[in-house]
């Protein structure tokens, strides 16, 4: 968290479709953006005015979100992880799919 910050900031309620975003206590919000938003995947921090966001990473998001969030932080980072290793099997099937008929192609 920036020293800037409330002591108190802290999470105080879930908002939005799957996957939500978390609300904090001065209003801004804690979302985790996927790898193909920004070409990395990463927590971000909004202000809850202009939608400008700031990169945090998961201990401060833990931290940011409070005892009574932690579990929300924990399940969207799990999730998030687990969705990009599969994707990653599927661009390593579809990458030996376009080999095998490049291959069968120049037989």
């Amino acid at each position: 968290m920036d020293r800037n910050d409330p002591p108190d900031l802290r999470g105080v309620w879930t908002r939005g479709d799957d996957p939500q975003e978390l609300v904090l206590s001065d209003g801004s919000r804690l979302q985790l953006e996927g790898a193909f938003g920004r070409g990395q995947a990463d927590w971000q921090r909004t202000d809850g005015r202009d939608d400008t966001a700031g990169p945090v990473s998961v201990s401060e998001a833990f931290e940011l979100a409070g005892d009574a969030y932690s579990d929300y932080v924990a399940v969207r980072t799990r999730a998030e992880a687990e969705w990009l290793r599969e994707v990653a099997e599927w661009c390593g099937t579809e990458a030996g799919r376009l080999e095998q008929g490049l291959t069968a192609a120049a037989a």
